[in-house]
């Protein structure tokens, strides 16, 4: 996506010929030919509507499309094929099941990013469906949050508000009294489609692309309800989007609740996506003991195209029933081993850049006190899980 920079208006107001002789004569021609059909729109503002005047609202806000303004979008790799705020493309290569192509349409992971020196930063958000899921805020399933850097890290600022029956809202996310430039960071819902999202700014103000990401490429990560964010309380609590702010590299989530199962279509979905510094596959907690038949095809799919790319393959992390001696434990016990001597013989069959991460340890001692439901995390599961990772992938990312 091209991006552009624009103010959203750009009237002149200063007219220093007025003050030279024949300055009303010239005005007079000018209303002449107007009227008479001679001066038109400048060509380039008919053809490029990036480039037209943008028409403000009664409160002076101007609506801004992310597919269409001088906005970054994240998240969405398929977006330039079928326009639509989607995980995967419309119409694939490979068939996927059902609940895969429904759930591609939950927008976890997206991300509107752009710098401005508007005092208001508002959105308007059409969803697909109503929130109402027992065990997750609609905040979380269905809210944006926002995200700003001033000097140095991002910093969270404010989550939308909005009725838990709504399909659509507009909310207020950012308030100031100066116009300071700022880099914006809006995260999209995690268990709801968008239809639409329009970014309100005030008219006038600066609109431009957000600075690169400091480490390049996008991570890609495979997995479940757990790396789609169930069921933390907003948008940027979803592990991916934490780590995103910790490494200050782009992200891209592929985690299907309840469906992250393996399946090879998947993986072959993954190598279309371009400029992929690393791939994480965090699917042990849908695939159970079919993990031991599914991983090592997803993994030569994903050599096929991307021999060198660093593969992290992290196992299940630990549920408040698995406790020792018990079935549960004995069996997560078993897909842990399994997966970390599946990464040794590979390592020493010549693959030096597949990477193993114990989950089991990654919760702490406390581990019962992270989750919602004894399997979702919370806020704070989730940041234990991204703390855990991230020096695991500053690691990978650095060789």
């Amino acid at each position: 996506m091209t991006h552009k920079k624009f103010m959203t208006n750009s009237r002149r107001t200063d007219c220093p010929g007025l003050r030279e002789p024949g300055a009303i004569y010239m005005i007079l021609i000018v209303l002449s030919l107007q009227a008479s059909g001679f001066a038109q729109e400048p060509t380039a503002q008919k053809l490029d509507p990036n480039m037209a005047l943008k028409k403000a609202d009664a409160d002076g806000i101007v609506w801004l499309d992310p597919r269409e303004e001088a906005l970054e979008l994240t998240g969405f790799e398929w977006i330039n094929e079928d326009g639509l705020y989607r995980r995967l493309p419309l119409h694939p290569d490979w068939e996927i099941r059902k609940a895969v192509d429904q759930l591609a349409n939950h927008t976890a992971g997206g991300q509107i990013r752009f710098r401005s020196n508007s005092k208001r930063i508002l959105v308007k958000v059409e969803l697909r469906e109503k929130s109402g899921m027992y065990h997750m805020p609609a905040t979380g399933q269905s809210g944006f949050d926002l995200y700003l850097k001033e000097d140095g890290e991002q910093r969270y600022f404010r989550t939308t508000r909005f009725s838990a029956d709504s399909i659509s809202y507009q909310a207020e996310l950012f308030s100031s009294e100066t116009n300071k430039t700022r880099t914006f960071t809006l995260n999209f819902p995690l268990y709801n489609g968008v239809k639409s999202v329009w970014v309100g700014v005030d008219q006038g103000s600066l609109v431009e692309a957000p600075p690169p990401f400091m480490r390049p490429g996008k991570i890609v990560i495979y997995g479940t309800s757990i790396t789609q964010g169930g069921c933390v309380a907003r948008p940027g609590m979803v592990y991916s989007n934490i780590l995103s702010r910790m490494l200050d590299v782009q992200f891209v989530n592929l985690g299907f609740s309840g469906n992250g199962r393996g399946e090879p279509a998947l993986a072959h979905l993954i190598t279309q996506i371009k400029g992929t510094s690393c791939i994480i596959l965090d699917y042990e907690a849908n695939a159970g003991m079919s993990l031991k038949e599914t991983l090592g095809p997803f993994v030569d799919v994903l050599r096929e195209k991307h021999p060198a790319v660093p593969i992290l393959i992290v196992s299940k992390i630990r549920y408040a029933n698995t406790w020792e001696g018990s079935t549960p434990f004995r069996n997560w016990m078993d897909l842990r081993d399994f997966q970390k001597t599946f990464v040794e013989k590979r390592k020493t069959a010549g693959d030096t850049n597949i990477y193993f991460l114990d989950g089991s340890v990654i919760l702490g001692d406390d581990y019962d006190e992270c989750t919602v439901d004894g399997v979702h995390p919370t806020d704070l599961g989730s940041l234990r899980i991204a703390h855990a990772m991230k020096p695991v992938l500053e690691e990978i990312l650095r060789k």
